[in-house]
């Protein structure tokens, strides 16, 4: 079976492409032909066919030009025999091709619109359209299989906004590499004490409650420090702390291929998204590649932190109120230098990855999926 991934997914520098690639490489072990329709090639060499297409540089109208552009090479290299895996925002200028010529199709959803701003709620209007083409190409026996989530929490969110069926939503949780992401070799929590969050900085995401954390610590007597990694729309604003701070490093980005063994140099990973709609149907990446390393987490309490398969005695993986997150991050962060277990809850949370978040896990259920409709 051939499969067109029609995407807005930047292969260059965009830590969520890093998904994208897992999902591909394993449909492609399990026998596909995946060709790629996107704004861009990666920087490397890559196992499938990458076509580009050019695309406005106009924010607001990047997919809807996208989308022109793909449709032509769509019409003249894809048949009934293959199967369109759309990113929401191109359904709405692709979902028509695929409904003419009856080629099923996948909306997937990997990131629904998680910004305050007046783009975002543009985007969310994208999104909505996208999700009510699937639900009407569904309910009329259109050749749409449905969609493809992040996490239960947005399975649910889309049935109870679409009026679609869970057997018409597969749920893929992020996950991580096992080759690139080895144990941490750490034996005890070092001194001082090295925390991280990686992804995005941006205000909406909880990140200056860590730097509470972090001189919490440092008022406990506890030798810490904070590395942030990414970027966003504090910048500036972390800049000038960590001049003035000597436990808080900012990195700024840094490339994918880089945070591996920056990850494994540290011994809490950290969690700090707040309760908000955009991040409880989350399936953070960064959560399962902090597992992978062999760090202890700390979090927020809601249900996009939840662990996808969720175990007794996890002791390793602690989720705490909004309210409260810093002085009990606090605490815990003394217990665990106190019963002096790292290595043992290290290697626990490493087990718990390879069983459950391992990209070949992770990815079985979109094939087997995907297979099911083509019986």
């Amino acid at each position: 079976m051939n499969i067109y991934w029609c995407t807005t997914r930047h292969f260059q520098g965009d830590l969520c492409a890093t998904t994208q690639v897992a999902i591909i490489r394993n449909f492609i072990s399990a026998g596909y032909k995946i060709t790629v329709l996107g704004p861009d090639l990666p920087n490397a060499d890559f196992e499938w066919n990458h076509i580009p297409f050019k695309q406005s540089s106009i924010k607001g109208r990047k997919a809807s030009s996208l989308g022109k552009k793909i449709q032509p090479y769509l019409k003249s290299n894809v048949n009934s025999d293959d199967i369109l895996f759309i990113d929401w925002p191109l359904v709405g200028s692709l979902s028509s091709f695929a409904e003419k010529n009856n080629i099923r199709w996948v909306c997937i959803d990997r990131s629904p619109p998680a910004d305050s701003n007046i783009y975002a709620q543009l985007q969310r209007r994208v999104w909505r359209k996208a999700w009510r083409l699937v639900h009407y190409s569904v309910k009329k026996n259109g050749p749409c299989i449905g969609g493809a989530v992040v996490s239960d929490p947005h399975r649910n969110l889309i049935v109870d906004n679409f009026s679609l069926e869970k057997k018409n939503l597969c749920v893929v949780h992020a996950g991580f590499d096992s080759v690139l992401f080895g144990r941490n070799q750490n034996k005890t929590l070092s001194k001082p004490i090295q925390m991280v969050y990686h992804g995005k900085m941006d205000r909406n995401r909880g990140i200056l409650k860590l730097i509470l954390l972090l001189d919490a610590l440092l008022e406990r007597g506890l030798s810490a420090k904070l590395n942030l990694i990414g970027s966003g729309d504090l910048d500036a604003h972390l800049l000038n702390l960590s001049a003035a701070h000597s436990g808080l490093e900012f990195h700024g980005p840094v490339a994918h291929e880089k945070i591996p063994e920056m990850l494994r140099m540290n011994a809490i990973g950290l969690l700090p998204m707040p309760k908000l709609p955009a991040w409880e149907i989350a399936s953070p990446l960064k959560r399962s590649e902090y597992l992978a390393s062999g760090l202890l987490v700390l979090g927020i309490n809601h249900q996009g932190h939840q662990l996808p398969v969720v175990i007794e005695d996890s002791e390793w993986y602690q989720l705490f109120t909004q309210q409260t997150f810093v002085e009990d991050a606090t605490n815990q962060i003394v217990k665990w230098n106190e019963k002096n277990n790292f290595s043992t809850l290290s290697n626990l949370a490493r087990d718990y990855a390879e069983s459950y978040l391992e990209w070949k896990v992770t990815t079985q259920s979109l094939i087997e999926w995907v297979e099911s409709f083509s019986e």
